[in-house]
């Protein structure tokens, strides 16, 4: 073939799109091919049912469209509310202060591309961009007859900018240069070292850099996202961004045109006169998405974030590994963030294939697959492979294709090959979260995290036959570690599993192990087991029992803010099962999803019986308005270390006359619901405030004054209470 572009159908000029070429690959596709349509050309994750957005987005557009108060048009700029919001947000991670004067609110980042090189168009301008680089920005610099310059990102460097070119191609005409980072197409992210360096460079050069961040935050490799607006004091920075990505909103279309310039540059009259009467012509995102952007960005939980990235870096690793095992294709650069990666051709290894475009149109035909031909994006014989979905999916079917064979599985050689790859995915961790663990299969305290294992025939791993408990690190000192044990040990001889020591040794066990991690902050988590032997339902197979400890490098702190939760609709375990802290959390995993993805903090068990159980991991408590500590029996779930201190240590409120008694009681929905104050107990909160209920607010919906008395209560017992509580870890 002389060229697969012609071939297909494809025009490779200047007006070349995505969303063009995906839609030639899948008309392609034959309708009597029965193999299941694979795409892994579009970065919309929300195609697929692992991704979606957060309850908390959801409701707040329910709201705003309930409220009646958005159906009218919007100023042409955004709402002010929106705004400044969004200038609130975008703050967060800068040395300076946003206003809401420096945000303009677009139709996605889409529209605030087109913007910002509207802005910069004049007769004889020029912009530089990144080979490769999201299309949209030729083609809008095609409409404003603005001349396009590319500079080269070097994949042999991580995809980093080829500052050396962008010097030798920038004129006194030249306007600006753009920055996508994380990386769209090359799943890059900057440090902020190459950050600075491309400020630097910007500056000498008197241009502006416009900052496309649509994938702000989505960062899971060895950088962390740095903003661009961070040099902004050093260079101008338009910055562009929206809640597409992030929130798993593409179709929302809300995004920003931001001017992150505490210079001051954008803010002359005449500038700002200038955008805004350009905006006065644009038709800007529904006003009542507009109105839901200040509770989507101030109420969205770490957890949602924590699960997308997981979700992600996951899938990209998967991804990675399965373009090495296909001998036609190479990755220059695993993936760090963003949701898509480029990978190289090698035509010499395929038959009858022209290039990548023509590569592309023959694998959507012939095994139903649909990826990005590189020069989409600017570079021939490259293809842009998109990880944002179902990790499963990958590992299933998506990269059995393109090498002629059957997928193969790797073999690994030797023991040091396999520890070679456990290394590599600690490689990229900034900060080590398990400094050490202890196991009485290798007989001692392990602190590579490599082989920080369990093995897969423990009778805990296949069968779920283990108890654990925790204990916390505070200041140096482990908090109730006898209380905790002597419960771990009651949990085993229920759970029919003898210890392989005897208690004291197991104390000194975790004791040596806490001072061995150096971590004067965290979690102590240990378990028994049955150990390993077979595979069978029964441990007769297990010669030996097992023991294991790990401690946790967490900074947890005295929690005063209030949270939200919901009445779980996931089976309460029996209470043979709740009073033993055995490894079988399955119901708890998913009451804690089923919070979450209502936008709630934790759930609420309910028993049969309609009376109040406990929380997921932790107990519950209720305040009356009789100023009554109330709490629910423990004959049916775990008996909580800390909520038995508490109870110890509330006698002391009531001496003040703060509170007139405690008591446990079978307590009915209804009736806790109309509590004055709620809150959960346990080891690493101490106790955590609860404010609304099934969207009832608890009281008056406000954290709870003698909750937060008795949080100080347990949080001094911890800090400086009783050696009878706190035994001091022996570090070296």
């Amino acid at each position: 073939m002389e060229n697969g572009a012609q071939n297909h159908g494809v025009d490779t000029g200047s007006t070349i799109t995505i969303k063009g070429i995906l839609t030639l690959l899948m008309e392609t596709i034959d309708e009597n091919n029965d193999k299941r349509v694979i795409s892994l050309g579009m970065g919309d994750p929300s195609a697929y049912s692992c991704f979606h957005t957060t309850h908390v987005a959801e409701q707040a557009v329910v709201d705003a469209i309930q409220s009646e108060k958005f159906n009218g048009y919007a100023p042409t700029v955004g709402l002010y509310q929106t705004r400044r919001a969004i200038a609130e947000y975008l703050s967060r991670d800068l040395p300076y202060k946003l206003s809401s004067d420096d945000v303009f609110v677009t139709s996605g980042c889409t529209q605030a591309i087109d913007v910002a090189l509207a802005m910069l168009a004049r007769p004889g301008a020029n912009i530089l961009l990144p080979r490769p680089c999201f299309p949209i920005y030729e083609l809008c610099a095609g409409f404003r007859n603005l001349e396009v310059r590319y500079f080269d990102l070097l994949p042999e460097k991580g995809w980093e900018a080829d500052l050396n070119a962008i010097e030798t191609l920038a004129d006194q005409n030249t306007v600006a240069m753009v920055v996508i980072n994380p990386g769209n197409p090359c799943g890059n992210v900057y440090s902020y070292q190459h950050l600075n360096k491309i400020a630097e460079t910007a500056k000498k050069l008197e241009i502006l850099v416009i900052a496309d961040e649509v994938y702000g935050h989505l960062a899971f490799g060895k950088n962390p996202f740095v903003p661009m607006g961070v040099f902004g004091s050093e260079v101008p920075v338009l910055t562009l961004g929206s809640l597409s990505k992030r929130w798993i909103v593409p179709g929302w279309r809300l995004g920003w045109f931001v001017t992150s310039d505490p210079g001051g540059m954008f803010r002359e009259p005449k500038t700002m006169n200038r955008i805004k009467k350009y905006f006065d012509i644009l038709g800007g995102p529904a006003t009542f998405i507009q109105a839901a952007v200040p509770s989507i960005l101030e109420q969205t939980e770490e957890a949602f974030f924590r699960k997308t990235i997981n979700l992600l870096k996951e899938a990209s690793d998967v991804c990675y590994d399965k373009i090495k095992e296909i001998p036609c294709i190479t990755c220059p650069h695993k993936p760090a963030g963003s949701m898509a990666v480029m990978v190289k051709l090698n035509l010499s290894l395929l038959e009858d294939v022209s290039d990548d475009i023509d590569f592309c149109f023959k694998l959507a035909k012939e095994e139903s697959v649909v990826i990005l031909p590189g020069t989409a994006v600017g570079l021939k014989n490259w293809i842009r492979i998109t990880f944002a979905v179902d990790p499963s999916f990958l590992e299933e079917d998506a990269l059995e294709v393109g090498n002629g064979s059957e997928f193969k599985v790797h073999v690994f050689s030797s023991s040091s090959e396999l520890i070679e790859k456990l290394h590599e995915k600690w490689s990229l961790v900034k900060k080590q979260p398990y400094p050490a663990m202890y196991s009485s299969i290798f007989g001692g305290i392990i602190l590579d995290p490599a082989m920080m294992v369990i093995p897969i025939d423990d009778h805990m791993v296949h069968r779920g036959h283990g108890v654990f408990d925790t204990a916390i690190i505070l200041d140096g000192y482990l908090y109730e570690l006898d209380v905790h044990l002597d419960r771990f040990l009651r949990s085993a001889s229920k759970a029919k599993i003898s210890s392989p020591f005897p208690r004291s040794a197991l104390q000194s066990i975790l004791v040596q192990l806490s001072a061995a991690s150096q971590c004067k902050k965290g979690t102590l988590r240990y378990w028994l087991s049955t150990g390993p032997g077979d595979f069978l339902l029964s441990p007769a197979g297990c010669s030996t029992s097992a023991f294991y400890a790990v401690v946790i490098d967490d900074d947890f702190y005295q929690c005063k803010e209030g949270v939200k939760v919901i009445t779980s609709t996931v089976p309460i375990k029996l209470p043979q099962f709740a009073t033993m802290k055995n490894v079988n959390y399955l119901p708890n995993v998913l009451s804690k999803m089923e919070a979450e993805e209502k936008g709630a903090s934790a759930s609420i068990w309910v028993d049969e019986e309609g009376y109040i159980a406990e929380g997921p991991n932790v107990n519950v408590a209720f305040i009356n308005h009789d100023k009554e500590l109330l709490l629910p029996f423990f004959d049916k779930i775990l008996s909580g270390c800390t909520v038995k201190r508490l109870m110890e240590l509330v006698h002391k409120l009531v001496e003040q006359g703060r509170l007139r008694g405690m008591r446990t009681a079978n307590l009915t929905v209804e009736e806790a619901k109309g509590a004055a104050e709620m809150m959960f107990v346990g080891s690493t909160l101490p106790v955590l405030p609860i404010i609304m209920w099934d969207e009832q607010p608890i009281g008056d919906g406000k954290v709870g004054e003698l909750t937060m008395e008795l949080s100080n209560l347990l949080w001094d017992d911890m800090v400086a209470g009783p050696e009878t509580q706190r035994i001091p870890v022996p570090y070296v």
